[in-house]
């Protein structure tokens, strides 16, 4: 087993997907040594050697990808393209490759500082008397048409390519038009026209024209040469009638009308009537794609006419291919918010009826891909139905229970069946399955029922997709399956009987998952937590242990988490998997202690302290666990929050129970009289109180910046996290409530949504309630016993309700990485940037944004908010003089869009005080949704001000002395020669 940890290297998923997802940061390297090792290449007298050197610029682009590296380094490779021809053989290979690097590293164009250069440098080859190197010249215009759209020379080469005679340069010159009317507005305006002489032109070769007329799509810039381009393509479509210009036309009008957004309508009205009058199903099947491409694209443009036309279509077409392209394009529709619109406003009963006709499509065919597509629309339509809140019970029971009953008889057919589309349909109907619970959670127990009955009897592979389903919707809702607990079980222990298998230890991994989740936090039986640790033993994969242990410590099963991971701990052979998995054991055992059977304060007090001891434990492995590429900054804080919660829990305890066995003094009775509030009788306890209140409120900030911190998280872990923040501020608001008179600040702190049903937020929930029915029963103003043991009541059940840990505590699926580079730089010896006092330092900063493997997962970053502050360290001590009133902070922000994932601000920085100064950097993101995250990376700089005036030195002038004054030997020298 250790053997098989050690060839899995770092996988156990926190620290595997860890150090996956930012795997691509390479180590720092010198980017001016790696370019010169390139430009060696370059200039090696041998073809191979300089090829392999140009395709080595893109890896080199992506470790450095900075303007500074990137514009020297698009510079050699124009040069070698201009002198490309001092070799006889080989030279438009070369050019060929620098065209593919170019093309490849589009995204870098914009970072090329001297583009005048550059072009001037790629543009003498255009005149070369080789008609190959020309075409490279021009596809290699055409692939920098983004930072040169508006070269007139560049235009004018290109019209000249479409003139010439050679086939090779007219090929790249219809490239490069392409490249151009996308970028530019002149140029699409000016040759729409010569594009279509050319399309008309008897002379012009079929496949030329075939090739010109996608050039169409991107005459988009303005409505008047948008309308020009659509009435040339469609006076195309009825001159050239084939079936090749035909269906090649139609794409091009939709994709130009998705573009200009002003002909969407005319665009699906032409696309029906060729579906309705081409008898030609190419015609007709394309029709189809280009509709379900504007019905995903803009549903908001649709009338319910075009989609009665559609449903008609679906019902009368005999075409298996048309009619399931037909019902992709009524899916796409039924999915968004439109058809929710047509549901309320403008459909009849008669007109849910078609429908209804469409979705009995999945009973009449024996097809199973047209069958599921029947049902992901008939499963749309439900939800849409219910969101749309059209008052029609008897319309809304029929579409339930059609649905419900299509998709269980789909699954029934397909289960059984070995066939690939069978597979892909029975993975539909699963997912149809999910989103009609998630909707109508009244259909999840029967479900549950029948994929039960159904696993006993499935193959592996479809076990897996039933097991896996069931683990969806013990998500929605874990009451849906208390019901068949009983029957899973012994699913489970035949399953775990088994030979181990990749298909049989999913199946286990999905069935403890469903424990778990109907467990819902409280103790699972000893035979079950037998079964489940014996089918890990049995297993022999201690990656499949990992896993379920995982689970079990998102779904509070500390108990059997904790027996995992201390048995895992064992088998592994790196140093950073062991302190990882024994951090995690220290952590569940931690959990693991508490007893809900004993609700005594004393217990509750010994609990805490127990769990304290092991939290710090756990707490320092996972510190342990650390490297510099899994850093564990988001596992650390989160354990680290969880201790300082525990330790203001047991303050507060602690507070409580002074209250009950130190009574006030004699004298705070009097004290109350003359101060006239009856609360100042017990003025200790308000004293500790106040400290235990801003422990909540410290606690309280900390989890809020947690979560501007997790940027990358899902959004359940911030939602986690947001329930601790709320539990926080809830004993903060019951606190204030009973220390002091008005009750105002109760009253500002709403409640929780009631919907959902995790166990703190029904805990949270609950204490609420009962803290308002205190305030409403009690009229008294000072601090009585009942309001001491309601805050004892409450901290016993927040410690005693399941403490989750998210799934971002484990793994990463989305990556983002701010990589600054800022200047001046500062020399390695640490020496502190001059700059005098009566000037203003200009800080370039520059950043590029990586990411992982899943980019723009949860949310993407719109913009990065760049801060820079200075403040004075050190002053020097011959600034004493200058005036107080000097400023000596600087508070700068910007917020920047990145381009291509580069970003670069400038500030400008007075330091007017003399002395030392440190200079913060820090970069923040800004989602789509202009919400802040506190992601960093920050980095300083020294400064050091100074000012000439004051550190010049002043001059020694010579004295003239006067005769006494000079030493006697020089005097009595100076008699003799006078006389």
């Amino acid at each position: 087993m250790a053997s098989q940890l050690h060839r899995r290297g770092v996988e156990f998923d926190s620290v595997t997907a860890l150090y996956k997802e930012t795997s691509y940061v390479d180590q720092e390297q010198d980017a001016n040594i790696a370019l010169s090792e390139l430009d060696k290449g370059l200039r090696s007298i041998k073809l191979g050697v300089q090829c392999e050197a140009v395709v080595k610029f893109p890896r080199l682009f992506e470790r450095y990808p900075f303007p500074i590296l990137i514009n020297s380094a698009f510079l050699k490779l124009a040069d070698v393209f201009r002198v490309a021809d001092a070799f006889k053989e080989g030279n438009n290979l070369l050019r060929w490759c620098i065209l593919r690097v170019i093309q490849q590293c589009d995204r870098h164009l914009d970072k090329v500082l001297n583009v005048d250069e550059f072009v001037r440098r790629l543009y003498t080859v255009i005149h070369s008397n080789d008609s190959v190197a020309r075409a490279l010249t021009i596809r290699t215009l055409g692939s920098i048409a983004s930072i040169i759209s508006e070269r007139k020379n560049a235009h004018h080469s290109v019209v000249n390519g479409l003139d010439s005679h050679d086939a090779v340069e007219v090929d790249a010159a219809i490239y490069a038009a392409d490249k151009f009317s996308g970028k530019s507005k002149v140029f699409a305006a000016n040759i729409c026209s010569k594009i279509a002489e050319m399309i008309e032109d008897i002379a012009t070769p079929v496949h030329l024209k075939l090739q010109l007329i996608p050039i169409m799509k991107n005459m988009y810039h303005d409505s008047s040469t948008a309308a020009k381009a659509r009435g040339i393509c469609l006076h195309l479509l009825s001159t050239f009638p084939a079936e090749k210009f035909v269906t090649l036309t139609l794409e091009t009008l939709t994709h130009l009308a998705m573009r200009s957004l002003a002909d969407v309508h005319s665009q699906i009205e032409l696309l029906i009537h060729h579906l309705r009058t081409d008898p030609r199903n190419s015609v007709k099947l394309t029709s189809l794609k280009n509709l379900n491409l504007l019905a995903r694209k803009s549903p908001q443009l649709w009338k319910y006419n075009s989609v009665e036309e559609l449903l008609s279509f679906a019902i009368t077409c005999p075409s298996f291919l048309l009619k399931w392209a037909c019902i992709q394009v009524l899916t796409s529709l039924s999915s968004s918010f439109a058809f929710q619109m047509f549901l309320s406003r403008d459909m009849t009963v008669s007109d849910i009826q078609k429908v209804l006709e469409v979705c009995n499509i999945c009973y009449q065919t024996q097809n199973a891909t047209l069958s599921s597509k029947a049902i992901e629309f008939y499963t749309n339509v439900a939800v849409a139905y219910k969101k749309s809140k059209v008052c029609m019970i008897e319309v809304e029971r029929d579409l339930i229970e059609g649905a419900r009953l299509a998709i269980t008889t789909q699954i029934c057919v397909s289960i059984w069946s070995r066939e690939s589309k069978d597979k892909q349909a029975l993975l539909l109907c699963l997912k149809c399955l999910v989103n009609l619970v998630k909707t109508y959670q009244e259909t999840g127990e029967t479900f549950v029922m029948e994929l039960t009955q159904l696993l006993e009897s499935a193959s592996d592979d479809n076990c897996v997709k039933l097991c896996e389903c069931l683990a969806a919707l013990g998500s929605i809702n874990h009451q849906l399956i208390e019901e068949n607990l009983g029957q899973l079980l012994q699913v489970y222990q035949s399953v775990s009987s088994k030979p181990a298998s990749k298909c049989q230890l999913e199946c286990c991994l999905y069935l403890g998952t469903v424990f778990f989740q109907v467990a819902a936090g409280e103790a699972i039986p000893l035979d079950v937590q037998n079964l489940i640790t014996q089918s890990i033993t049995k297993s022999m994969d201690d990656w499949f242990g990992y896993k379920l242990g995982r689970q079990a410590m998102r779904y509070g099963q500390f108990r059997i988490a904790s027996e995992i991971f201390h048995n895992l701990s064992q088998h592994v052979a790196s140093e950073h998997n062991f302190f990882w998995l024994t951090g995690l054991h220290g952590v569940c055992a931690a959990e693991a202690c508490v007893n809900k059977s004993d609700t005594s304060t004393k217990a509750l007090t010994s609990q805490i302290s127990e769990m304290l001891v092991l939290y710090q434990q756990g707490l320092v492995s996972i510190k342990a666990a650390s490297t510099s590429v899994g850093t564990m900054v988001f596992q650390c804080e989160y354990v680290r929050l969880r201790i300082w919660l525990l330790q203001t829990h047991q303050q507060l305890v602690h507070t409580c129970n002074t209250f009950r066995t130190c009574p006030p003094p004699a004298i705070a009775t009097a004290m109350a009289v003359s101060n006239r509030h009856e609360i100042s009788r017990v003025s200790q306890i308000l004293n500790q109180l106040g400290k235990c209140l801003k422990e909540y409120e410290g606690l309280s900030e900390k989890f809020a910046d947690l979560y501007q911190s997790a940027f990358d998280a899902d959004t359940h872990t911030l939602h986690t996290i947001l329930l601790l923040q709320q539990s926080c501020e809830v004993i903060k608001s019951c606190i204030l409530t009973f220390i002091r008179s008005s009750h105002a600040r109760y009253l500002q702190f709403g409640a929780l949504s009631t919907t959902d049903k995790d166990p703190l937020t029904v805990t949270i929930q609950s204490i609420q309630r009962h803290l308002n029915s205190i305030i409403q029963s009690q009229s008294s103003e000072g601090l009585t016993h009942q309001q001491v043991d309601f805050l004892c009541q409450s901290v016993r059940r927040l410690v005693h309700t399941p403490f989750t840990y998210p799934r971002f505590f484990f793994q990463t699926l989305q990556a983002t990485n701010i990589k600054l580079a800022i200047s001046p730089q500062q020399l390695s010896g640490l020496d502190p940037v001059q700059v005098h006092n009566e000037t203003q330092l200009t800080v370039k900063v520059e950043g590029i944004v990586q990411h992982g493997r899943y980019r723009d997962l949860f949310r993407k970053v719109a913009k990065v908010q760049i801060t820079a502050t200075s403040e004075l360290v050190n002053r020097t001590s011959n600034s004493t003089d200058q005036k107080n009133s000097l400023t000596t902070t600087n508070n700068l922000s910007q917020s920047v869009e990145p381009h291509n994932d580069y970003f670069s601000v400038n500030f400008l920085l007075t330091f007017p005080v003399t002395g030392s100064h440190s200079v913060q950097i820090r970069a923040d993101v800004v989602d789509e949704n202009e919400t802040l995250w506190k992601t960093g990376p920050s980095s300083s700089l020294s400064i050091k001000s100074y000012d000439d005036s004051i550190t010049k030195k002043p001059v020694n002038k010579p004295v003239r002395t006067s005769f006494g004054q000079m030493p006697p030997s020089v005097a009595s020298s100076s008699s003799s020669s006078n006389q």
